[in-house]
């Protein structure tokens, strides 16, 4: 060999050399020979005794927007004050030891007695009755555990200045299921807690602060219904791996836009690789795939719009009622193509009561206050409940005579009413409806702007239901809007079977003034008076303009959602909806027009006002829906808004003062932006 041949020479460098490579391939040999074979059981038992443990990441949820970019809805960092128990091992296997010694020491003690009771020791099977039992070992082990945990917690509370507590149950509940994870002792500090925890326990064993990304709206309840709420929902979404061995807490949308889009706005959660040894305890951790962050919903509200919604319904609250449980609800739509720029309803409810993110004496309130059941906050009252229209119907009535052929300059008399000084009526076979408006001469403009009952009932028993319910249909009514906001109810209008079948004279009468069996929604009502304002296009309705990624730098596209979509046409023709404008223009404009509130200078408003009868079982009035619904600018018609208002007094009175801040607020706005442009120019 070239070794033993280099060593017979009598060469000192290469004889060196030469041993030096024979004392290195020892040594390697040596150390494999001791892995191999003298520590290969400890090795064996070392990776025995360690294993993986997955965690789902859940993703940043995506923010909700209104259309100027203003944030509805984002994630705000939360701090949880945690115990980390991987840290705490060795304390916990301390306290045991003590409590172990101990018990073993009562063990002894006990023997001892029974012994000197027998005069004689005892025997083997005598001994076992003293014997721990696993039961007993178990309990010790808790005790121990809660223990070191609450001096823990203890020193920590007193160093931050706030009173906490331990609960037994749920920690050894979280050690036997979630060992690796850490255990939240005090959820959402506050920044003076913060400091104070930093200031003082800084790398302290067992205690730390532990970082979560939480579902915040800064506005609070504002546009509280259409955004929606989020719900506890840890389980895997489609694409993602469907195995972990622990979940952090993740949400999913349950109604509004966070359901709707919750697709987009949840993105795809990550995987995290924890390895822990034989006691549960993590060794170290690895992240596999980070969270894919959710995308953000732009939607078509405007906020400064909104907010003046909003405030307006507290402000003009009815009577008696605190202004936070107003029963009330308001749509603002574009005219133009169908985008909804405000909606709002009242009573409202804070979306984080749902999450459980509210302080106890919050949670406490909002629970009372579901519990209503005429206050019903969780009820979008814009989309999710069916209201008689009353005379805000007139106008479908209207046009359906004036397509029939009705002169608008014709005159019908209102007879008086023999009970009501001052007031019309008119009698339907036997029965007797009462009039708002006086007795007189009434022509078709006169007769919107007063709203009289007698004038169209009349009309539109001369007309027929059929026709009236032909072109409600082609307004969509009875119908949804296939919202994805899963808030919406049909309403409801009679069938051609209905009206074939056991309708009577008193069907079509109530028809004719909104009462009986049809039913709206305030956003149905928006839709039908944008189409009459915009000259017959019936659009859908929007509620969301785009999706975008979170990211201003990332390459990904947003993507636009249509709008102005047609719905249908309404086939009226052009004059018919002209002698319409100019009486419901007379409805806020005249004298005797009942939705004067309404007026805002600089902005002529086509409006109109309406009341309907709410009855209980026995058809007696419990109640009254008031309404105003509107469009304007008259000369170019933009926007339109309806109002609701349970328990109002009458829509002119309940309802036209809300409509008047808001079309303030559209003026406004506008002025604003035109002195933007103005001063840019």
């Amino acid at each position: 060999m070239l070794v033993v041949d280099e060593l017979k020479k009598n060469e000192p460098h290469l004889r060196l050399v030469a041993v030096g490579l024979v004392a290195g391939l020892g040594i390697l040999l040596a150390g494999l020979w001791w892995v191999q074979v003298v520590s290969s059981r400890e090795y064996q038992e070392h990776l025995t005794t360690q294993a993986y443990r997955t965690i789902r990441l859940p993703a940043v949820r995506g923010k909700i927007l209104d259309r100027e970019g203003r944030v509805l809805a984002e994630n705000q960092p939360r701090y949880n004050l945690s115990l980390y128990l991987d840290d705490l091992h060795q304390s916990f296997d301390a306290a045991y030891g003590e409590l172990l010694k101990a018990a073993r020491l009562a063990q002894k003690h006990n023997i001892e007695i029974a012994e000197k009771k027998l005069d004689r020791s005892l025997t083997k099977a005598e001994r076992k009755r003293f014997a721990f039992t696993p039961e007993q070992l178990q309990s010790l082990h808790e005790l121990a555990r809660v223990r070191v945990a609450n001096r823990v917690v203890a020193q920590v509370s007193q160093k931050i200045g706030q009173p906490l507590t331990l609960d037994p149950v749920a920690f050894n509940r979280h050690y036997g299921a979630r060992l690796a994870l850490p255990f939240p002792v005090l959820k959402n500090l506050d920044a003076t807690q913060i400091a104070r925890f930093q200031e003082n326990f800084s790398g302290a064993l067992g205690a730390d602060l532990e970082l979560q990304s939480v579902r915040s709206y800064p506005l609070g309840d504002t546009a509280a219904h259409l955004l929606g709420y989020l719900q506890r929902h840890d389980d895997s979404q489609e694409g993602e791996d469907s195995v972990f061995n622990y979940r952090i807490p993740d949400f999913q949308g349950a109604v509004g836009v966070e359901s709707g889009f919750d697709e987009q706005l949840r993105g795809r959660a990550g995987a995290e690789s924890l390895l822990v040894n034989s006691q549960g305890y993590r060794q170290s951790e690895t992240v596999e795939s980070h969270p894919e962050p959710g995308q953000n919903v732009v939607l078509t509200i405007d906020l400064d719009l909104q907010r003046a919604a909003e405030e307006s319904i507290a402000n003009h609250h009815v009577p008696g009622a605190l202004a936070a449980d107003a029963r009330a609800a308001v749509v603002v739509m574009d005219v133009r193509d169908g985008d909804v720029l405000a909606m709002a309803s009242s009573p409202t409810i804070n979306p984080l009561f749902f999450t459980g993110s509210l302080t106890p004496d919050e949670m406490q309130r909002e629970a009372t206050r579901r519990a209503d059941v005429k206050l019903r906050p969780e009820i979008n009252r814009a989309t999710q409940e069916n209201y008689a229209p009353g005379s805000i119907f007139k106008v479908i009535v209207g046009l359906a005579a004036l397509e029939a052929g009705l002169n608008p300059e014709k005159y019908y008399t209102v007879e008086p009413d023999p009970t009501r000084p001052g007031k019309g009526c008119v009698y339907i076979g036997r029965r007797k409806i009462d009039d708002t408006a006086p007795p007189g001469e009434y022509n078709f403009k006169r007769a919107l702007e007063r709203s009289s009952n007698s004038y169209f009932i009349q009309t539109g028993s001369d007309v027929g239901a059929e026709r009236i319910v032909a072109l409600a249909e082609r307004f969509h009514l009875g119908e949804n809007f296939d919202l994805p906001t899963r808030q919406e109810t049909s309403g409801n209008i009679p069938s051609e079977d209905r009206i074939r079948e056991g309708w009577s004279a008193g069907d079509t009468a109530n028809l004719c003034i909104g009462q009986g069996e049809v039913s709206v929604t305030p956003l149905q009502m928006a839709v039908v008076y944008s189409a009459i304002a915009n000259g017959g296009t019936v659009y859908w309705p929007r509620l969301v303009s785009r999706i975008e990624p979170q990211d201003p730098m990332s390459h990904d596209v947003a993507t636009n959602l249509p709008t102005a979509l047609v719905c249908d046409h309404i086939g009226v023709s052009g004059r018919s909806l002209r002698i319409l404008h100019n009486a419901m223009l007379a409805e806020t404009e005249d004298v005797e027009g009942t939705g004067k509130a309404a007026c805002v200078p600089g902005l002529r408003i086509c409006g109109k006002t309406g009341t309907a009868q709410v009855e209980d079982a026995h058809n007696r009035v419990v109640d009254h829906t008031t309404w105003f619904a509107s469009f304007a600018p008259y000369e170019n018609p933009k926007y339109a808004v309806v109002v609701m208002v349970e328990s109002g007094s009458s829509g002119g009175e309940s309802c036209a003062p809300i409509a008047h801040d808001i079309y303030q607020a559209i003026l406004d706005k506008e002025k604003g932006v035109a002195g933007k442009v103005l001063a840019a120019n």
